[in-house]
Protein backbone atom coordinates (compact mmCIF):
# COMPACT_ATOMS: atom_id res chain seq x y z
CA UNK A 1 0.00 0.00 0.00
CA UNK A 2 1.32 3.32 -0.95
CA UNK A 3 -0.91 6.37 0.80
CA UNK A 4 -2.99 5.12 4.10
CA UNK A 5 -5.61 7.21 6.17
CA UNK A 6 -5.34 5.51 9.57
CA UNK A 7 -7.31 5.22 12.79
CA UNK A 8 -6.43 2.91 15.12
CA UNK A 9 -6.15 2.75 18.65
CA UNK A 10 -3.87 0.38 20.00
CA UNK A 11 -2.98 -0.71 24.09
CA UNK A 12 -0.18 1.78 25.43
CA UNK A 13 1.93 -0.90 26.19
CA UNK A 14 2.33 -1.54 22.11
CA UNK A 15 3.24 1.64 20.63
CA UNK A 16 6.40 1.47 19.50
CA UNK A 17 5.71 -2.08 17.48
CA UNK A 18 2.27 -0.42 16.22
CA UNK A 19 3.60 2.63 15.23
CA UNK A 20 6.44 0.43 13.37
CA UNK A 21 3.94 -1.39 11.95
CA UNK A 22 2.23 1.36 10.42
CA UNK A 23 4.92 2.57 9.29
CA UNK A 24 6.32 -0.41 7.51
CA UNK A 25 2.85 -0.66 5.77
CA UNK A 26 3.23 2.15 3.44
CA UNK A 27 7.17 1.84 2.24
CA UNK A 28 9.39 2.37 5.29
CA UNK A 29 12.19 0.13 6.62
CA UNK A 30 13.00 -0.88 10.43
CA UNK A 31 16.52 -1.00 9.67
CA UNK A 32 18.12 -1.12 12.95
CA UNK A 33 16.90 -1.18 16.64
CA UNK A 34 18.69 -0.95 19.64
CA UNK A 35 19.19 -0.18 23.43
CA UNK A 36 21.21 2.70 25.28
CA UNK A 37 21.69 1.42 29.07
CA UNK A 38 22.91 3.32 31.40
CA UNK A 39 22.39 1.94 35.06
CA UNK A 40 18.51 1.84 35.21
CA UNK A 41 17.75 4.13 32.53
CA UNK A 42 17.22 3.08 29.12
CA UNK A 43 16.65 4.33 25.90
CA UNK A 44 14.47 2.44 22.95
CA UNK A 45 15.86 3.70 19.56
CA UNK A 46 14.42 2.66 16.57
CA UNK A 47 15.38 3.61 13.27
CA UNK A 48 13.58 4.16 10.09
CA UNK A 49 14.24 4.62 6.08
CA UNK A 50 12.22 4.81 3.36
CA UNK A 51 13.47 6.29 -0.26
CA UNK A 52 10.01 8.92 -1.50
CA UNK A 53 8.23 9.25 -4.36
CA UNK A 54 10.81 11.82 -5.46
CA UNK A 55 13.67 9.37 -5.12
CA UNK A 56 15.13 10.84 -1.67
CA UNK A 57 16.56 8.76 1.05
CA UNK A 58 14.64 10.04 4.31
CA UNK A 59 15.47 8.55 7.57
CA UNK A 60 14.58 9.55 11.81
CA UNK A 61 14.81 7.58 14.28
CA UNK A 62 12.14 7.62 17.17
CA UNK A 63 13.69 7.18 21.16
CA UNK A 64 11.25 6.07 24.20
CA UNK A 65 13.56 6.34 27.18
CA UNK A 66 12.15 5.06 30.79
CA UNK A 67 14.10 4.52 34.04
CA UNK A 68 13.27 0.78 35.29
CA UNK A 69 13.61 2.13 38.62
CA UNK A 70 11.09 4.35 38.55
CA UNK A 71 8.15 2.75 36.67
CA UNK A 72 5.61 4.89 35.27
CA UNK A 73 2.55 2.51 36.47
CA UNK A 74 2.50 1.13 40.34
CA UNK A 75 1.83 -2.52 39.29
CA UNK A 76 5.67 -4.09 39.60
CA UNK A 77 5.74 -4.64 35.70
CA UNK A 78 2.99 -7.38 36.54
CA UNK A 79 0.25 -8.13 33.92
CA UNK A 80 -3.06 -8.94 35.57
CA UNK A 81 -5.74 -11.69 34.72
CA UNK A 82 -7.56 -8.45 34.30
CA UNK A 83 -5.41 -6.49 31.55
CA UNK A 84 -6.21 -6.57 27.95
CA UNK A 85 -2.69 -7.62 28.10
CA UNK A 86 -3.41 -10.76 29.58
CA UNK A 87 -5.45 -12.27 26.24
CA UNK A 88 -3.64 -14.33 24.52
CA UNK A 89 -5.97 -15.99 22.28
CA UNK A 90 -8.53 -17.72 21.48
CA UNK A 91 -7.90 -21.06 20.49
CA UNK A 92 -9.53 -23.07 17.62
CA UNK A 93 -8.41 -26.68 18.10
CA UNK A 94 -5.56 -26.23 15.66
CA UNK A 95 -3.02 -23.62 16.21
CA UNK A 96 -0.13 -24.14 18.37
CA UNK A 97 2.00 -21.13 18.97
CA UNK A 98 0.57 -17.59 20.21
CA UNK A 99 1.91 -13.87 20.30
CA UNK A 100 2.11 -12.54 23.80
CA UNK A 101 0.83 -9.27 23.43
CA UNK A 102 3.38 -7.11 25.68
CA UNK A 103 6.50 -9.26 24.21
CA UNK A 104 9.85 -9.76 26.52
CA UNK A 105 7.83 -11.56 29.53
CA UNK A 106 9.88 -13.24 32.23
CA UNK A 107 9.88 -17.02 31.55
CA UNK A 108 8.60 -19.13 34.79
CA UNK A 109 6.38 -16.08 36.13
CA UNK A 110 3.40 -16.76 34.08
CA UNK A 111 0.29 -18.67 34.98
CA UNK A 112 -1.93 -19.50 31.85
CA UNK A 113 -5.51 -20.17 31.89
CA UNK A 114 -7.43 -21.60 28.94
CA UNK A 115 -11.37 -21.14 29.80
CA UNK A 116 -10.74 -20.23 33.26
CA UNK A 117 -8.70 -22.82 34.31
CA UNK A 118 -4.81 -23.03 34.96
CA UNK A 119 -3.15 -25.50 33.43
CA UNK A 120 -0.05 -27.08 33.85
CA UNK A 121 3.25 -25.65 33.04
CA UNK A 122 4.08 -29.17 31.81
CA UNK A 123 1.26 -28.05 28.56
CA UNK A 124 3.42 -25.47 27.25
CA UNK A 125 6.64 -23.62 26.13
CA UNK A 126 7.32 -20.04 26.33
CA UNK A 127 10.37 -19.27 23.97
CA UNK A 128 13.40 -17.79 25.90
CA UNK A 129 13.14 -14.09 25.06
CA UNK A 130 9.17 -14.28 26.60
CA UNK A 131 7.36 -13.13 23.03
CA UNK A 132 5.30 -16.05 22.47
CA UNK A 133 3.93 -19.50 24.19
CA UNK A 134 3.44 -22.96 21.93
CA UNK A 135 0.87 -25.18 23.49
CA UNK A 136 1.97 -29.34 23.70
CA UNK A 137 -1.77 -29.84 21.66
CA UNK A 138 -3.83 -27.25 19.92
CA UNK A 139 -5.90 -25.55 23.08
CA UNK A 140 -9.53 -24.96 22.25
CA UNK A 141 -11.08 -21.53 23.85
CA UNK A 142 -10.03 -18.13 25.40
CA UNK A 143 -6.76 -18.36 26.57
CA UNK A 144 -5.08 -16.17 29.20
CA UNK A 145 -2.36 -15.01 30.81
CA UNK A 146 -0.90 -13.21 34.18
CA UNK A 147 2.76 -12.52 33.83
CA UNK A 148 5.67 -10.50 34.76
CA UNK A 149 7.88 -8.50 32.44
CA UNK A 150 11.53 -8.82 32.00
CA UNK A 151 13.66 -5.41 31.80
CA UNK A 152 13.91 -5.74 27.82
CA UNK A 153 10.33 -5.04 27.73
CA UNK A 154 9.02 -1.71 26.59
CA UNK A 155 8.10 0.73 30.06
CA UNK A 156 5.51 3.33 28.60
CA UNK A 157 5.93 7.20 29.16
CA UNK A 158 4.26 10.25 28.59
CA UNK A 159 6.96 11.51 26.46
CA UNK A 160 8.62 9.85 23.12
CA UNK A 161 11.51 11.56 20.84
CA UNK A 162 12.11 11.72 17.07
CA UNK A 163 15.10 12.96 15.45
CA UNK A 164 16.66 13.08 11.95
CA UNK A 165 20.38 12.03 11.26
CA UNK A 166 22.60 11.45 7.66
CA UNK A 167 23.84 8.03 8.48
CA UNK A 168 24.28 6.17 11.71
CA UNK A 169 27.45 3.05 12.92
CA UNK A 170 27.27 1.37 15.43
CA UNK A 171 31.17 0.42 15.64
CA UNK A 172 32.20 0.00 19.49
CA UNK A 173 35.86 1.44 20.04
CA UNK A 174 38.09 -0.24 22.78
CA UNK A 175 40.94 1.60 24.07
CA UNK A 176 44.16 -0.02 24.70
CA UNK A 177 43.12 -3.30 26.26
CA UNK A 178 45.81 -5.65 26.86
CA UNK A 179 45.78 -9.23 25.21
CA UNK A 180 48.54 -10.89 26.60
CA UNK A 181 52.22 -11.16 27.55
CA UNK A 182 55.37 -11.00 25.58
CA UNK A 183 57.89 -14.10 26.30
CA UNK A 184 59.89 -13.68 23.18
CA UNK A 185 58.01 -17.17 21.53
CA UNK A 186 54.36 -16.46 21.59
CA UNK A 187 53.35 -14.53 17.99
CA UNK A 188 49.81 -15.02 18.17
CA UNK A 189 47.44 -13.14 20.54
CA UNK A 190 43.88 -12.58 20.70
CA UNK A 191 41.42 -9.59 20.60
CA UNK A 192 39.08 -11.46 22.11
CA UNK A 193 36.50 -10.34 19.64
CA UNK A 194 35.34 -10.82 16.37
CA UNK A 195 34.73 -8.67 12.91
CA UNK A 196 37.15 -6.29 13.84
CA UNK A 197 37.25 -2.86 12.07
CA UNK A 198 39.73 -3.46 8.77
CA UNK A 199 42.28 -0.66 9.83
CA UNK A 200 41.18 0.31 13.52
CA UNK A 201 43.54 -1.97 15.15
CA UNK A 202 47.00 -0.50 16.78
CA UNK A 203 48.80 -2.68 19.39
CA UNK A 204 51.54 -1.77 21.39
CA UNK A 205 54.60 -3.39 23.14
CA UNK A 206 55.20 -2.26 26.87
CA UNK A 207 53.15 0.86 25.68
CA UNK A 208 55.17 1.44 22.84
CA UNK A 209 53.13 1.52 19.49
CA UNK A 210 54.36 -1.63 17.03
CA UNK A 211 55.09 -0.73 13.62
CA UNK A 212 51.75 -2.05 12.04
CA UNK A 213 53.93 -3.97 9.81
CA UNK A 214 55.07 -5.70 12.68
CA UNK A 215 51.96 -8.00 12.42
CA UNK A 216 49.09 -9.19 10.62
CA UNK A 217 45.26 -8.85 11.74
CA UNK A 218 42.63 -12.07 10.98
CA UNK A 219 39.77 -9.47 10.81
CA UNK A 220 37.06 -11.94 11.26
CA UNK A 221 38.40 -14.17 14.36
CA UNK A 222 40.77 -10.63 15.69
CA UNK A 223 43.55 -12.85 15.82
CA UNK A 224 46.69 -10.72 16.49
CA UNK A 225 49.94 -12.42 14.67
CA UNK A 226 53.97 -10.77 14.75
CA UNK A 227 56.33 -11.86 12.56
CA UNK A 228 59.14 -11.60 14.93
CA UNK A 229 58.04 -12.73 18.60
CA UNK A 230 57.81 -9.76 20.80
CA UNK A 231 60.43 -10.27 24.03
CA UNK A 232 58.73 -9.26 27.07
CA UNK A 233 56.27 -7.04 28.64
CA UNK A 234 52.47 -6.45 28.19
CA UNK A 235 50.89 -6.39 24.45
CA UNK A 236 47.69 -4.42 24.44
CA UNK A 237 45.73 -3.16 21.37
CA UNK A 238 42.99 -0.45 20.62
CA UNK A 239 40.49 -1.57 18.16
CA UNK A 240 37.12 -0.80 16.47
CA UNK A 241 34.26 -4.14 16.64
CA UNK A 242 31.72 -3.87 14.36
CA UNK A 243 28.46 -4.78 15.78
CA UNK A 244 26.54 -7.50 14.05
CA UNK A 245 22.74 -7.56 14.70
CA UNK A 246 21.19 -9.40 16.83
CA UNK A 247 17.68 -10.90 16.43
CA UNK A 248 17.33 -9.89 12.92
CA UNK A 249 17.81 -5.66 12.76
CA UNK A 250 18.22 -6.00 16.82
CA UNK A 251 21.68 -4.49 18.01
CA UNK A 252 20.29 -5.45 21.62
CA UNK A 253 21.52 -3.52 24.62
CA UNK A 254 24.78 -0.81 24.12
CA UNK A 255 26.09 0.78 27.10
CA UNK A 256 25.51 4.62 26.95
CA UNK A 257 27.68 7.33 28.74
CA UNK A 258 24.73 10.08 28.68
CA UNK A 259 21.67 10.51 30.54
CA UNK A 260 19.60 13.37 32.33
CA UNK A 261 15.97 14.28 32.75
CA UNK A 262 14.15 11.50 30.09
CA UNK A 263 11.49 13.74 29.64
CA UNK A 264 13.64 16.54 27.63
CA UNK A 265 15.44 16.76 24.43
CA UNK A 266 18.49 17.20 26.45
CA UNK A 267 18.18 13.89 28.28
CA UNK A 268 16.54 11.90 25.81
CA UNK A 269 19.43 12.83 23.12
CA UNK A 270 22.24 12.59 25.59
CA UNK A 271 20.86 8.55 26.46
CA UNK A 272 20.42 7.73 22.74
CA UNK A 273 23.15 9.07 20.67
CA UNK A 274 25.64 8.19 23.41
CA UNK A 275 26.26 4.41 22.41
CA UNK A 276 25.64 5.04 18.51
CA UNK A 277 27.46 6.84 15.93
CA UNK A 278 25.24 8.93 14.25
CA UNK A 279 26.09 11.67 11.53
CA UNK A 280 24.63 14.63 11.87
CA UNK A 281 22.22 14.39 13.58
CA UNK A 282 19.13 16.50 15.16
CA UNK A 283 18.34 18.31 18.22
CA UNK A 284 15.29 15.58 19.04
CA UNK A 285 12.01 17.17 18.47
CA UNK A 286 9.84 15.81 21.86
CA UNK A 287 6.23 14.16 21.85
CA UNK A 288 4.54 14.67 24.77
CA UNK A 289 0.99 13.12 25.28
CA UNK A 290 -0.11 14.89 28.24
CA UNK A 291 0.29 18.10 30.55
CA UNK A 292 1.91 16.03 33.30
CA UNK A 293 5.15 14.87 34.65
CA UNK A 294 4.49 11.39 33.33
CA UNK A 295 0.92 9.52 33.04
CA UNK A 296 -1.27 9.63 35.97
CA UNK A 297 -2.43 6.47 37.83
CA UNK A 298 -5.78 6.47 36.09
CA UNK A 299 -3.84 5.31 33.10
CA UNK A 300 -2.42 1.41 32.70
CA UNK A 301 -0.68 -0.35 30.45
CA UNK A 302 -3.47 -1.42 28.52
CA UNK A 303 -4.90 2.13 27.87
CA UNK A 304 -5.31 3.02 24.92
CA UNK A 305 -3.56 5.35 22.38
CA UNK A 306 -5.66 6.54 19.47
CA UNK A 307 -3.19 7.67 16.12
CA UNK A 308 -5.05 9.02 12.85
CA UNK A 309 -3.62 10.95 9.78
CA UNK A 310 -2.07 10.27 6.42
CA UNK A 311 0.70 8.30 5.62
CA UNK A 312 3.29 7.16 3.02
CA UNK A 313 6.90 6.67 2.57
CA UNK A 314 6.90 10.51 1.78
CA UNK A 315 5.61 11.68 4.80
CA UNK A 316 3.55 11.10 7.99
CA UNK A 317 1.02 13.15 8.91
CA UNK A 318 -0.59 12.60 12.28
CA UNK A 319 -2.55 13.25 15.65
CA UNK A 320 -2.19 11.36 19.00
CA UNK A 321 -4.25 11.27 21.59
CA UNK A 322 -4.68 9.22 24.86
CA UNK A 323 -7.69 8.41 26.38
CA UNK A 324 -8.79 11.56 27.47
CA UNK A 325 -11.36 9.87 30.22
CA UNK A 326 -9.38 11.27 33.48
CA UNK A 327 -8.81 14.71 32.73
CA UNK A 328 -9.86 16.42 29.02
CA UNK A 329 -8.14 19.48 29.12
CA UNK A 330 -4.95 17.33 29.96
CA UNK A 331 -4.43 15.13 27.27
CA UNK A 332 -3.66 16.51 24.25
CA UNK A 333 -4.35 16.38 20.52
CA UNK A 334 -0.04 16.11 19.85
CA UNK A 335 0.37 17.12 15.90
CA UNK A 336 3.64 15.24 14.20
CA UNK A 337 5.07 15.71 10.35
CA UNK A 338 7.89 14.24 9.29
CA UNK A 339 8.60 14.44 5.58
CA UNK A 340 8.51 15.99 2.36
CA UNK A 341 7.96 19.52 1.44
CA UNK A 342 6.02 20.00 -1.91
CA UNK A 343 7.37 22.70 -3.68
CA UNK A 344 7.29 24.23 -7.58
CA UNK A 345 11.02 25.41 -8.43
CA UNK A 346 14.36 24.52 -6.70
CA UNK A 347 14.44 21.92 -3.74
CA UNK A 348 16.18 21.65 -0.40
CA UNK A 349 19.75 19.61 -0.29
CA UNK A 350 17.81 17.41 2.13
CA UNK A 351 13.90 17.84 1.87
CA UNK A 352 12.70 16.57 4.99
CA UNK A 353 10.43 18.56 7.07
CA UNK A 354 9.92 17.64 11.16
CA UNK A 355 7.04 19.29 13.69
CA UNK A 356 5.82 18.18 16.95
CA UNK A 357 4.45 19.02 19.93
CA UNK A 358 4.82 18.88 23.43
CA UNK A 359 4.94 20.48 26.87
CA UNK A 360 6.34 23.67 27.93
CA UNK A 361 9.86 23.17 29.10
CA UNK A 362 10.93 20.01 27.03
CA UNK A 363 11.89 21.20 24.05
CA UNK A 364 15.44 21.62 23.16
CA UNK A 365 17.27 24.98 23.79
CA UNK A 366 20.21 26.16 21.31
CA UNK A 367 24.07 26.70 23.68
CA UNK A 368 27.03 27.16 21.34
CA UNK A 369 28.85 23.88 21.43
CA UNK A 370 26.24 21.86 23.01
CA UNK A 371 26.71 18.42 22.60
CA UNK A 372 24.04 15.27 23.06
CA UNK A 373 26.44 11.76 23.92
CA UNK A 374 29.43 13.29 22.00
CA UNK A 375 27.57 14.54 18.95
CA UNK A 376 27.68 18.32 18.26
CA UNK A 377 24.41 19.47 17.84
CA UNK A 378 25.10 23.34 17.34
CA UNK A 379 23.79 24.40 13.61
CA UNK A 380 24.36 27.90 14.66
CA UNK A 381 22.33 30.40 16.82
CA UNK A 382 18.76 29.68 14.87
CA UNK A 383 19.54 25.53 15.09
CA UNK A 384 15.65 24.59 15.18
CA UNK A 385 14.09 21.50 17.26
CA UNK A 386 10.59 20.79 16.04
CA UNK A 387 8.50 22.36 18.45
CA UNK A 388 9.16 26.28 18.41
CA UNK A 389 9.88 26.22 14.83
CA UNK A 390 9.35 23.96 11.70
CA UNK A 391 12.84 21.98 11.07
CA UNK A 392 13.92 21.87 7.82
CA UNK A 393 16.58 19.00 7.67
CA UNK A 394 19.33 20.81 4.96
CA UNK A 395 18.53 24.26 3.18
CA UNK A 396 19.05 24.52 -0.92
CA UNK A 397 22.64 26.41 0.68
CA UNK A 398 23.60 23.22 2.53
CA UNK A 399 22.60 24.99 6.23
CA UNK A 400 21.03 21.71 8.29
CA UNK A 401 18.09 21.88 11.28
CA UNK A 402 17.85 26.25 10.90
CA UNK A 403 14.59 27.63 12.27
CA UNK A 404 11.96 28.06 9.83
CA UNK A 405 8.12 29.97 9.91
CA UNK A 406 4.92 28.92 9.19
CA UNK A 407 3.12 30.55 6.10
CA UNK A 408 -0.26 30.76 5.41
CA UNK A 409 -3.55 32.99 3.83
CA UNK A 410 -4.83 34.75 7.08
CA UNK A 411 -6.05 37.62 8.23
CA UNK A 412 -5.46 39.92 11.66
CA UNK A 413 -7.30 38.46 14.64
CA UNK A 414 -8.30 42.06 15.33
CA UNK A 415 -11.42 42.10 12.56
CA UNK A 416 -12.96 38.49 14.24
CA UNK A 417 -16.44 38.38 15.62
CA UNK A 418 -17.21 35.99 17.81
CA UNK A 419 -20.80 36.05 17.23
CA UNK A 420 -20.52 35.91 13.29
CA UNK A 421 -18.41 31.93 13.52
CA UNK A 422 -16.69 30.65 10.38
CA UNK A 423 -18.49 30.88 7.42
CA UNK A 424 -17.72 31.34 3.67
CA UNK A 425 -17.45 34.65 1.84
CA UNK A 426 -20.67 36.38 0.43
CA UNK A 427 -19.07 37.27 -2.60
CA UNK A 428 -18.19 33.66 -3.97
CA UNK A 429 -20.12 31.51 -1.24
CA UNK A 430 -16.44 29.84 -1.14
CA UNK A 431 -14.34 29.56 2.42
CA UNK A 432 -10.72 30.77 1.13
CA UNK A 433 -7.92 28.64 2.86
CA UNK A 434 -4.38 27.92 1.58
CA UNK A 435 -1.77 25.41 2.18
CA UNK A 436 0.25 25.41 5.00
CA UNK A 437 3.83 27.27 3.62
CA UNK A 438 7.24 26.79 5.62
CA UNK A 439 9.24 30.00 4.57
CA UNK A 440 12.80 31.14 6.04
CA UNK A 441 13.45 35.10 6.61
CA UNK A 442 16.65 34.54 4.36
CA UNK A 443 15.67 31.86 1.95
CA UNK A 444 11.99 32.75 1.94
CA UNK A 445 9.09 30.51 0.37
CA UNK A 446 10.77 27.33 0.50
CA UNK A 447 7.11 25.09 -0.09
CA UNK A 448 4.37 23.89 1.47
CA UNK A 449 3.65 20.64 3.59
CA UNK A 450 2.28 17.94 1.79
CA UNK A 451 -1.36 17.66 1.99
CA UNK A 452 -1.93 19.76 4.86
CA UNK A 453 -4.54 23.12 4.70
CA UNK A 454 -4.02 25.77 7.09
CA UNK A 455 -7.29 25.74 8.58
CA UNK A 456 -8.81 28.64 10.92
CA UNK A 457 -10.22 27.50 14.34
CA UNK A 458 -13.05 29.44 14.32
CA UNK A 459 -16.44 27.12 14.17
CA UNK A 460 -14.77 23.73 13.49
CA UNK A 461 -14.97 20.49 16.02
CA UNK A 462 -12.01 18.14 15.61
CA UNK A 463 -12.61 15.56 13.12
CA UNK A 464 -14.96 17.78 10.58
CA UNK A 465 -14.06 17.23 6.91
CA UNK A 466 -13.57 19.89 4.62
CA UNK A 467 -13.99 19.16 1.00
CA UNK A 468 -11.69 21.05 -1.95
CA UNK A 469 -13.26 21.30 -5.20
CA UNK A 470 -11.61 23.47 -7.52
CA UNK A 471 -9.90 23.44 -11.23
CA UNK A 472 -6.48 23.97 -11.42
CA UNK A 473 -4.80 25.85 -14.69
CA UNK A 474 -0.90 25.65 -15.02
CA UNK A 475 -0.10 25.02 -11.43
CA UNK A 476 3.66 25.58 -12.09
CA UNK A 477 5.10 22.43 -10.08
CA UNK A 478 8.69 22.70 -11.11
CA UNK A 479 11.75 24.39 -13.37
CA UNK A 480 13.66 21.93 -15.60
CA UNK A 481 17.33 21.75 -14.29
CA UNK A 482 18.53 18.28 -16.85
CA UNK A 483 18.31 16.01 -13.84
CA UNK A 484 15.43 15.80 -11.67
CA UNK A 485 12.80 13.49 -13.73
CA UNK A 486 10.03 13.23 -10.64
CA UNK A 487 7.59 16.41 -9.93
CA UNK A 488 4.71 16.71 -7.82
CA UNK A 489 1.21 18.14 -8.23
CA UNK A 490 -0.34 20.14 -5.08
CA UNK A 491 -3.78 18.26 -5.20
CA UNK A 492 -4.59 14.71 -5.92
CA UNK A 493 -6.55 14.67 -9.47
CA UNK A 494 -10.44 13.75 -10.14
CA UNK A 495 -9.06 12.15 -13.59
CA UNK A 496 -6.98 9.58 -13.92
CA UNK A 497 -3.95 11.85 -15.58
CA UNK A 498 -3.42 15.43 -15.34
CA UNK A 499 -2.45 17.68 -18.75
CA UNK A 500 1.28 18.50 -18.10
CA UNK A 501 2.92 21.20 -20.21
CA UNK A 502 6.41 22.08 -21.05
CA UNK A 503 6.50 26.09 -21.31
CA UNK A 504 2.81 25.60 -22.77
CA UNK A 505 3.47 22.85 -25.13
CA UNK A 506 1.28 19.90 -23.87
CA UNK A 507 3.25 16.62 -23.17
CA UNK A 508 2.54 13.03 -23.23
CA UNK A 509 5.85 11.26 -22.06
CA UNK A 510 4.93 10.83 -18.29
CA UNK A 511 3.76 8.18 -15.97
CA UNK A 512 1.42 9.74 -13.48
CA UNK A 513 1.08 8.10 -9.78
CA UNK A 514 -2.67 10.17 -7.99
CA UNK A 515 -1.17 8.64 -4.01
CA UNK A 516 1.97 10.41 -4.49
CA UNK A 517 0.54 13.53 -6.40
CA UNK A 518 3.78 12.46 -8.89
CA UNK A 519 4.68 12.70 -12.24
CA UNK A 520 7.90 11.29 -13.80
CA UNK A 521 9.10 11.74 -16.98
CA UNK A 522 11.47 9.12 -18.81
CA UNK A 523 14.04 11.98 -19.42
CA UNK A 524 14.32 15.26 -17.73
CA UNK A 525 13.39 18.32 -18.69
CA UNK A 526 16.20 20.94 -20.47
CA UNK A 527 17.36 23.28 -17.63
CA UNK A 528 14.91 26.21 -17.64
CA UNK A 529 11.63 24.61 -18.82
CA UNK A 530 8.67 25.82 -16.92
CA UNK A 531 6.62 22.64 -15.82
CA UNK A 532 2.71 23.23 -15.16
CA UNK A 533 -0.29 21.16 -14.85
CA UNK A 534 -3.94 21.86 -15.51
CA UNK A 535 -6.41 19.29 -13.70
CA UNK A 536 -9.78 18.79 -11.85
CA UNK A 537 -9.34 18.19 -7.85
CA UNK A 538 -12.16 17.06 -5.64
CA UNK A 539 -11.10 15.65 -1.97
CA UNK A 540 -11.38 15.72 1.09
CA UNK A 541 -9.49 16.99 4.72
CA UNK A 542 -10.15 16.41 7.87
CA UNK A 543 -9.45 19.22 10.13
CA UNK A 544 -7.69 18.97 13.64
CA UNK A 545 -5.91 21.81 16.07
CA UNK A 546 -3.22 20.69 17.62
CA UNK A 547 -3.39 21.18 21.36
CA UNK A 548 0.32 21.15 22.52
CA UNK A 549 1.42 24.32 23.77
CA UNK A 550 4.43 23.91 22.17
CA UNK A 551 4.53 23.36 18.62
CA UNK A 552 4.16 26.12 15.73
CA UNK A 553 0.80 26.05 14.90
CA UNK A 554 -0.35 27.27 18.69
CA UNK A 555 3.41 29.85 18.98
CA UNK A 556 2.92 33.65 17.67
CA UNK A 557 6.02 33.84 17.06
CA UNK A 558 6.08 31.28 14.46
CA UNK A 559 2.89 31.26 13.20
CA UNK A 560 0.84 34.24 11.26
CA UNK A 561 -2.58 33.18 13.17
CA UNK A 562 -2.29 30.97 16.57
CA UNK A 563 -3.44 28.49 17.04
CA UNK A 564 -4.05 27.45 13.16
CA UNK A 565 -5.41 23.77 12.27
CA UNK A 566 -4.83 21.34 9.86
CA UNK A 567 -6.66 19.98 7.27
CA UNK A 568 -4.96 16.52 6.04
CA UNK A 569 -6.08 14.27 3.36
CA UNK A 570 -8.10 12.10 3.94
CA UNK A 571 -9.63 10.84 0.58
CA UNK A 572 -10.83 11.63 -2.97
CA UNK A 573 -14.66 11.96 -3.44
Amino acid sequence: MTLRWINEKFMLQRFPNTIAGILESVGWEEFAQYRSKNASKYAEVRLFKAIGSDKVLRQFGIINAYDLDKPTFPDNRLIPLTSNLANIGVGDGVKKTFNILSEYILPGSERIQINDADIADTEYKIDRLGRTITFNTPPTGIIKATYSLSTKAFEPTNTFGIFLFDDVSFDITTLKKGIGTANGTLKVFNLGVTNVKPGSVKVYVNNVLADDLSYTVKNSTGEVTFYDAPTTGEVSASYTEIRQPIEGNDYGDLIATGSGDLSTSDGLGNLAFSAASFIKPSVPTVMTFTNEDNFNPAFGRDSLLHAWGSVSKDRLILFLRMDAASNPDNIWHVPLYLGRLNNAGKKPRQNTVLIGGCRAGKAGVWTKDKKLGNHLVDYGMDTANGNNFAMLQQSIGGSYYQKHYLAFITHDKAIERPESGRGPSVYDDMYHDSLMGIVHPYDKEVGVLDDVYAVHPSGLEHDAELEVEKTVVHERIGIGDGITKVFHLFQRTADTKPSIYFDCKEQTNFTYSNDYKAVEFSTAPPVGTEITSSYIAANMYQYNLAESPITPMRLESTSPYAPIGWGIFKEKI
